[in-house]
């Protein structure tokens, strides 16, 4: 990707993210997205869809930015509960982004990221239900946690898990 359209994408996407932070989804329009931005219209459907397009691309965008920095993915850690503090660890440095996800009912943007990541380094080595089975209780686990609160630590969640 070209730095200037990572550049004009990046701020479409940091101007929803600061809008949400005083808004519902809902009530955002288009229009104060760019005039926020201060991208054209033209801009915006340059690259943009939709709202939801925005939110996506941040997913993907900072998802694909940690795996690079990490390294680590589901198939080179020693047992599922190492993943999982691993994964919480990291998802809760985005709690205050999640939470809007929550909010505005946009968890399913996150799920698709999800099945698109493990889809990914899964599909090669086992069959479609054990990625479904995967994919469904990592997500779960993490919804549920977000949702009562973050209350326990990743270790604590990754004890339950045998």
């Amino acid at each position: 990707m070209k730095e200037s359209t990572k550049y004009v994408m990046d701020k479409i996407t940091f101007s929803l993210i600061e809008l949400m932070r005083k808004t519902p989804l809902g009530n955002i329009s288009i229009c104060a997205i760019i005039e926020n931005a201060e991208v054209s219209r033209n801009s915006f459907y340059r690259h943009f869809q939709d709202k939801d397009d925005i939110l996506r691309y941040y997913i993907s965008s900072e998802t694909e930015q940690w795996l690079e920095q990490t390294g680590i993915n589901y198939l080179n850690v020693p047992s599922p509960q190492e993943y999982i503090v691993f994964l919480l660890k990291h998802l809760y440095e985005y709690r205050d982004i999640i939470d809007l996800l929550i909010r505005d009912n946009k968890m399913n943007l996150l799920e698709e990221e999800f099945d698109r990541r493990f889809n990914a380094i899964l599909s090669s080595i086992t069959d479609p239900w054990h990625i479904a089975f995967t994919i469904g209780g990592f997500y779960k686990l993490f919804c549920y946690w977000a949702k009562t609160g973050y209350e326990k630590t990743p270790e604590e969640i990754a004890a339950y898990i045998k």
